[in-house]
């Protein structure tokens, strides 16, 4: 629905001009005031179109124009995706029929022609920037020139809308590139004007996920409780405009806070709340992103003494697998993987079943590591290692290998990539899960020099590179009982 803001002495030519169009009165409206629907502002002599921070449309600037009914109807015809009709009100108007050209290559995936976009002004750089960042281009622009040239039109820019709405989309990519404080920076000097409902939520929404960014542990409850409210604020918002995907979008975050606040219940029920919201729309790659986030929700909940879930778990795994294939998403995909092989080692089942459940594991392990391998995404490799080191843990006893044993093997394969200059946090964690392991790999009958100088150089090097209380004293435990095992067998 278009909304159209004029005033009262233009308000029957205009409607008497749109009742010319078949049906077109049908899907637009008129307000007597400029208010957060408003799309085009007519007045006597220019239409204005106003910024689309409602997302229907790739997000193009357009300049004001003046009026006239053909170009009214060509705005409108845009506005609404009829570009046959608007390429034909048009024809004779070459820099809006190369604003609507690009809008239209755009939607549509074709090749765009930067020839067109030359101007220094800031809606052609605003418009050459957005091309850059989201068209089908020749060859890949280089972020720093995509920032320029949105930075450019910035700088160029003498109306507020136009203004707000480039910083908008300037931060939107700052986000893309994980430059949360520039993000932040930008998000924030837009809040410090006096903007409209629309644009003050849309930015909200925006520092809500810059503020999820920079989760981490240990959790400050305070920043948790503080992430909780602009949620909140931005849930309620998006209901009362009807806005209802938006509203599952913020339901999804609600559910991760909610998930590492411990608020397993809670977060549930958020993210059922979106998978019905995102069903009803036919919207099958959000649902399948839902059921991913369910997964890791179930999962998280299993491990936390409620191991009932973890069959839970699978099927939305399973579910986003739908749409998350080796095909089109690998990566994705291979994530997925990873997580079944982790859900797959916990499951709780008698003893006989526990042996398939651990075949299916090592399967999805494997599934995972042919795309992430140790050459191109080392850090996920090592990663995916760690995860199948502790699986081996658990699965059932073999009679043909040892199953400690295969775990040492994979935690030395996630040390060799998480050495102590890069990855100081993880080689801890890897080298502990080593250590504990080592003490049930299947022991001799006398004592062990070569797994006793093994260990013991793990814990000398835990005690040197961590600074955690409980891994030291943990590690220092072990140290004495290493000791007091040599001494044993003196």
């Amino acid at each position: 629905m278009i909304t159209i803001y004029t005033s009262v002495d233009l308000l029957d030519q205009i409607q008497n001009l749109i009742e010319t169009e078949d049906r077109l009165n049908e899907l637009v409206n008129f307000s007597d005031k400029i208010c957060d629907q408003t799309s085009i502002k007519v007045n006597a002599t220019t239409i204005e179109i106003f910024p689309d921070w409602d997302n229907t449309q790739p997000p193009l600037l357009f300049p004001t124009l003046q009026f006239d009914n053909k170009i009214l109807l060509g705005i409108i015809y845009t506005k609404l995706n009829n570009f046959e009709k608007a390429y034909s009100l048009f024809k004779d108007n070459t820099e809006i029929l190369n604003i609507i050209d690009l809008l239209n290559r755009l939607q549509n995936g074709v090749i765009i022609d930067f020839s067109l976009f030359s101007g220094d002004d800031n809606i052609t750089l605003h418009n050459r920037a957005v091309a850059m960042q989201y068209g089908t281009c020749e060859s890949q622009f280089a972020i720093e020139d995509i920032i320029d040239t949105y930075c450019k039109a910035i700088k160029n820019n003498d109306n507020l809308n136009h203004s707000l709405y480039t910083n908008y989309l300037l931060s939107q990519l700052y986000i893309d590139i994980l430059d949360m404080n520039k993000a932040q920076e930008l998000i924030n000097s837009i809040l410090s004007k006096n903007v409209t409902k629309k644009i003050e939520f849309a930015c909200k929404d925006l520092l809500s996920k810059i503020w999820i960014s920079q989760i981490s542990i240990p959790y400050d409850q305070i920043f948790l409780e503080k992430i909780k409210n602009i949620l909140w604020e931005c849930l309620e918002y998006f209901e009362s405009e009807n806005k209802e995907v938006e509203s599952a979008m913020i339901l999804l975050d609600a559910g991760y806070v909610a998930t590492i606040s411990n608020s397993f219940s809670e977060a549930l029920g958020y993210i059922n709340r979106a998978i019905l919201i995102f069903t009803k729309e036919k919207l099958d790659s959000l649902i399948a992103q839902a059921n991913l986030i369910k997964g890791n929700l179930l999962q998280t909940w299993g491990q936390n003494g409620n191991p009932q879930f973890f069959r839970s778990a699978v099927k939305a795994y399973q579910d986003a697998l739908r749409v998350f294939t080796k095909e089109n998403t690998p990566h994705i995909f291979a994530e997925i993987q990873h997580q079944l092989g982790k859900v797959y080692a916990e499951i709780p089942d008698e003893v006989k079943k526990k042996g398939v459940w651990a075949a299916v594991s090592v399967s999805s392990f494997n599934e995972a590591l042919n795309f992430y391998n140790k050459v191109d995404f080392p850090y996920e490799f090592a990663m995916i290692c760690q995860s199948f080191g502790n699986a081996y843990t658990k699965y059932p006893a073999s009679l043909h290998t040892d199953n400690y044993d295969k775990a040492l093997a994979w935690y030395r394969e996630a040390l060799d990539i998480r050495t102590v200059q890069k990855y100081p946090i993880e080689r801890v964690l890897s080298l502990s899960n080593y250590l504990e392991a080592s003490w049930f790999v299947g022991n001799k009958d006398d004592f062990d020099q070569v797994r006793f100088d093994d260990m013991m150089n793990i814990a000398n090097e835990i005690l040197t590179i961590s600074n955690d209380p409980d891994i030291i004293e943990n590690t220092k435990a072990d140290i004495e009982k290493l000791m007091i095992l040599k001494a044993k067998f003196a």
